[in-house]
């Protein structure tokens, strides 16, 4: 079992995240490399889109934890 830290990132459209429409998803060794992207991301690239880590998952299994 391996734990992956999940992050997607979603297009915002009239203010609102379409959180329907994966753009982009990245997995992490650990919580605080996937925050610290999130954070990064937001700063400099988050016109019309966000970045949201969506948390931990099992990668055999796809268990969310």
């Amino acid at each position: 079992m391996k734990i992956v830290y999940n992050v997607q990132v979603y297009p915002i459209y009239s203010g609102h995240i379409n959180d329907h429409k994966v753009l982009l998803e990245r997995e992490f060794d650990n919580k605080q490399e996937a925050t610290g992207w999130v954070a990064g991301f937001n700063e400099l690239c988050g016109d019309g889109q966000i970045a949201v880590y969506t948390g931990a998952i099992d990668d055999e299994t796809g268990e969310n934890l």
